[in-house]
């Protein structure tokens, strides 16, 4: 194909400039257009007589068609339906997506099985029905956008004759979906007459009918019917705004767990940094004649409190494994708790009664006199 640089930077201009993704100042700010339910394009650029497009990279991510059709095919098993939850899961996040494209006066161009790609929520709450795929709670975006404006520039088609063909791409998408076998565009519509394009829609649509809900059959059939132009993204959207809610409260419980998961790392973290700093103030042999770290110094108490969180031991002298107790005192000693505890030295000669608020403001000043001395780190560049 004859692809010319004032081309390449005509499409690019499209995408990139004056997005409407998620917000506009945002999309304004990142540099083009941004929506959770595309892979973001970068750039396009030529070189050695060849056009590269470059865009984000998601880690494990496979298409729908590897997803859901090479599996089965390579099993050698027949196509089987999926559960309707999992297909309104995956329309609600195609139409959200087709719904900024459209109103960025843009269209997506690739709503084809091997153009979406998948990924897998790992959140248990978001389990979506089990089906003969036993699949969870899965994540779409559309990729490849911005490449058959590129290539096909020249057909010079209108923006309400690209986003029709849109509407059509997606019945097709959703009928492969609810059917189990690849249905295109051209397999439905192009060479064939009306009457022709009725039949082969018959065939599937009845399928349709038999294994899947009203709504869902009524929303196919009206977008692929040769008869008369398929409804807008706008239409789709309103038609199926109670299925929004529904994916809207999956997406919430699966934010609660991430939020949860994400305190426990970040109580983790605390936790660390307090070990840390134990670990780099506690006998540095360069503080051995220093006073401060002496029996009778305000610092001698980190060493005591160390044995006391970590090296417990029962009435025997057997090591105590107690894991709570390491949780449980360095969280006190985080929140610099008023709490007092007795901290015995290994001879058994020192006996000393402090709080964990005595011991985190040792703790914090003995570390920023280490960090004082300490060699500054060097900067790379």
């Amino acid at each position: 194909r004859c692809v010319s640089h004032k081309i390449a930077q005509t499409v690019m201009h499209q995408w990139l400039s004056n997005a409407m993704g998620r917000d506009r100042n945002t999309a304004s700010i990142g540099g083009g257009f941004d929506h959770p339910g595309v892979v973001r394009w970068y750039k396009c650029f030529l070189s050695q007589r060849a056009v590269f497009f470059v865009h984000h990279y998601h880690v494990g991510a496979v298409t729908l068609k590897e997803r859901f059709f090479d599996n089965v095919r390579e099993g050698g098993g027949g196509s089987v339906p999926l559960p309707e939850s999992l297909i309104w899961s995956c329309l609600t996040q195609l139409v959200s997506a087709i719904v900024a494209v459209h109103a960025s006066s843009l269209a997506v161009r690739t709503l084809q099985l091997n153009h979406i790609l998948c990924t897998q929520e790992g959140c248990n709450a978001m389990m979506a029905v089990v089906g003969p795929y036993g699949l969870p709670k899965i994540r779409l975006r559309i990729n490849c956008v911005g490449i058959v404006d590129v290539l096909e520039f020249e057909a010079r088609k209108s923006l309400e004759e690209l986003q029709l063909e849109d509407m059509r791409a997606l019945g097709c998408l959703l009928l492969s979906m609810t059917t189990g076998t690849e249905v295109t565009v051209n397999d439905v519509y192009r060479n064939n007459s009306q009457q022709q394009q009725l039949m082969i829609l018959g065939q599937y649509l009845g399928f349709v009918r038999q294994n899947y809900s009203r709504d869902l059959h009524s929303l196919i059939e009206s977008l692929l019917n040769p008869s008369m132009p398929p409804p807008g993204i706008r239409a789709v959207a309103t038609n199926m705004a109670v299925r929004a809610f529904e994916e809207m409260d999956g997406a919430h419980s699966c934010i609660d767990e991430m939020h949860g998961s994400l305190s426990g790392i970040y109580e983790s973290g605390r936790a660390l940094r307090l070990m840390l700093k134990l670990a780099f103030v506690n006998e540095r042999p360069e503080f051995g004649i220093d006073k401060n770290w002496s029996e009778s110094g305000d610092c001698y108490i980190l060493k005591l409190f160390r044995d006391f969180v970590f090296h417990q031991a029962d009435g025997a002298g057997y090591p105590a494994m107690d894991l709570g107790h390491v949780v449980s005192s360095l969280n006190k000693l985080d929140a610099a708790d008023e709490e007092k505890i007795v901290l015995t030295s290994r001879d058994g000669k020192n006996v000393l009664v402090v709080s964990f608020a005595d011991v985190a403001w040792c703790l914090e000043k003995a570390y920023q006199e280490l960090c004082s001395n300490a060699v500054p780190h060097p900067t790379i560049g």
